[in-house]
């Protein structure tokens, strides 16, 4: 490729379908998504930029490379000044050049291998860092992903028996008080897990058009055998089955009317603001 590919970023709570969403997208030929680069936090086990993670094998990237950008990362945790910074900037300037030197640089090698011209990174912790993040690439496009809080909570209550449905729910209800001002801006794009399931073929237009791409009723579907680094999805086994009607709707099935009822009053003014009934 002759020039810069163009950024986007998939931003959402977990438990939402970014994952779904996110391989939708790479799906097309001219986009590639990278899965959870947890770049602010490049000491973490899952981080691209730890070199004692594996996630950056399963994306194919050289060491060398991982360990030059966790070197200009300092691999060294928030320090007060940087705290500050952000408590009275609202973002953390130091934070936001790291980012652009290691990141772009990151994404332009995987469009690269993976022959894109729209490459972007899917991490739900895009929330916590917005103003960083539009700092350093302020071209770039986001789509926030939202999902219905009564099956929200029914899949962290019961995905892989953490019992986590009250503790995801309080996260997105806070982390959307903190995206929705940004929503209203143009490089700002919403989309439901439930139109992304049940509605892929009114719903993907749309967001292959946001990043600047056609549609072909074939991008819908997922190949193995045609994705160079397969890997990256295999952290949830449904990420690359076909889409399953089935997950949208089995938390009404699942929720005692109780809990449907308690989740509600909780998120009343999130589901009357994104349409859900």
């Amino acid at each position: 490729m002759n020039n810069r590919p163009s950024y986007f970023f998939c931003i959402g709570v977990q438990k939402t379908g970014t994952t779904v969403l996110a391989r939708l997208l790479d799906q097309h030929p001219r986009i590639a998504c990278v899965w959870e680069s947890w770049a602010f936090k490049p000491r973490a086990p899952a981080s691209l930029f730890n070199p004692r993670s594996d996630a950056w094998r399963k994306h194919g990237f050289a060491e060398a490379d991982i360990r030059r950008w966790s070197r200009r990362w300092g691999g060294r945790p928030v320090g007060l000044a940087r705290r500050l910074a952000r408590a009275f900037l609202g973002r953390d300037p130091l934070g936001s050049r790291r980012f652009a030197a290691t990141m772009a640089p990151l994404l332009d090698d995987f469009a690269r291998r993976c022959q894109a011209s729209v490459v972007g990174d899917k991490w739900p912790q895009y929330i916590d860092f917005l103003p960083e993040t539009l700092a350093a690439l302020p071209d770039a496009r986001f789509i926030y992903n939202v999902r219905d809080p009564r099956g929200l909570w029914n899949s962290a209550e019961r995905f892989k028996d953490r019992g986590r449905g009250e503790e995801i729910l309080a996260e997105m209800l806070a982390k959307d008080r903190r995206v929705r001002p940004y929503l209203a801006r143009a490089n700002f794009l919403t989309v439901r897990y439930e139109d992304l399931v049940l509605r892929p073929e009114e719903t993907m237009p749309r967001l292959y058009d946001f990043l600047g791409c056609d549609y072909n009723r074939a991008y819908l579907a997922y190949d193995r055998a045609r994705d160079p680094y397969p890997a990256r999805w295999d952290w949830v086994p449904q990420a690359s089955g076909p889409l399953d009607p089935h997950h949208v709707f089995k938390w009404q099935r699942q929720l005692p009317a109780d809990d449907q009822a308690h989740i509600a009053s909780l998120a009343a003014d999130f589901m009357t603001h994104y349409g859900y009934d």
